[in-house]
């Protein structure tokens, strides 16, 4: 939530902000046109849900006001499954069931595929409070 605020300090008031996260929410796993499994996301989504009790913290505080929210399917493609699980190896909250790790060091098919959700939010920076108030303690 610091972040948010710093943020907020830092633009000017009617400026915009964009928030951009994965969902990590029924994030597929495919080689080729075969479906493998879906990554372990029950850690990520404590981070995620953390993030947004942040943003509607400073939302509520009127220092930012949400003006859209999207949701796009966005897929990340590697050329094989050695590079995707290259990848998998460097996740912090997400995890690679055994199951669907096999599945994919076993797949010959290729291209290999992480299938997410994203979110997108764009905000609206509101005045900023005056010297001494909340922001300046944060």
């Amino acid at each position: 939530m610091h972040v948010l605020r710093n943020v907020q300090q830092a633009v000017v008031p009617g400026g915009r902000v964009l928030d951009v996260h994965p969902l990590g929410v029924d994030m597929a796993v495919r080689a080729g046109p075969r479906g493998l499994g879906f990554v372990d996301a029950s850690d990520f989504a404590r981070v995620v849900a953390e993030m947004d009790e942040g943003i509607e913290q400073v939302c509520s505080e009127g220092l930012l006001e949400e003006l859209r929210d999207l949701r796009r399917v966005v897929v990340e493609r590697y050329d094989d499954s050695a590079e995707a699980l290259e990848q998998v190896a460097g996740w912090e909250h997400l995890r690679l069931p055994a199951r669907v790790a096999r599945r994919l060091r076993e797949a010959e098919e290729r291209p290999v595929e992480l299938v997410d959700t994203v979110r997108y939010r764009l905000f609206e920076c509101c005045a900023r409070p005056a010297e001494g108030g909340d922001l300046a303690r944060a």
